[in-house]
């Protein structure tokens, strides 16, 4: 036999020995330490999520809202809770809502054509522009028609939980008008 016969043969076994041998058995790493379970949940009460601590479908505790507010024409604008925000109905609404797809007594007063004649606060600007398509409108954007879903009608009742919230406002003016069109992408790149 040559050398390389012999070499070939030797490299052979040597490579069916290592095919066949075990394997080393490998150490299984321990395992992990078991969490506890959490708690099983509390039940709550209606009770207990009311804050007038009733139930929250008895309504018969609950104190009347006294809508008072002057006659629109005969109230005064208040200052908006904080900058930008919705300011609030201050007039009384009677006959005025709901506000429906086909009445929105809102427009009568308060549309810029129609403010400067009856003495009303005209809606901003913000108001009158489609935001999503960066469009001036020629009227009321119909994603602002219903009014009721920002500006809320006051009612004369005491607060519920005390409330300790200052307003910031960067200036004078925006406690009374919006300039929300104006800063809207204030800090946007």
């Amino acid at each position: 036999m040559s050398r390389m016969s012999t070499l070939c043969l030797l490299i052979a076994l040597l490579c069916l020995a290592g095919c066949s041998a075990k394997e080393a058995p490998v150490a299984e790493a321990p395992p992990p330490p078991e969490t506890p379970a959490p708690p099983p949940p509390t039940e709550v009460t209606d009770d207990e999520l009311s804050y007038r601590n009733e139930p929250l479908l008895d309504d018969s505790g609950t104190p009347e809202a006294v809508f008072d507010s002057p006659d629109p024409g005969d109230s005064q604008m208040g200052n908006r809770a904080f900058e930008n925000a919705p300011p609030v109905i201050p007039h009384n609404t009677d006959g005025l809502l709901p506000i429906t797809t086909d009445e929105n007594s809102c427009t009568d007063c308060h549309l810029p054509e129609e403010a400067a004649d009856v003495g009303a606060t005209p809606v901003p600007a913000s108001h009158l522009y489609d935001m999503r398509n960066n469009k001036q409108l020629d009227g009321l954007n119909p994603a602002n028609y219903n009014c009721t879903l920002c500006h809320a009608p006051q009612a004369n009742t005491g607060e519920l939980v005390e409330n300790t919230f200052e307003p910031y406002y960067r200036a004078k003016e925006q406690k009374e008008r919006s300039n929300l069109l104006d800063i809207l992408n204030e800090g946007v790149e």
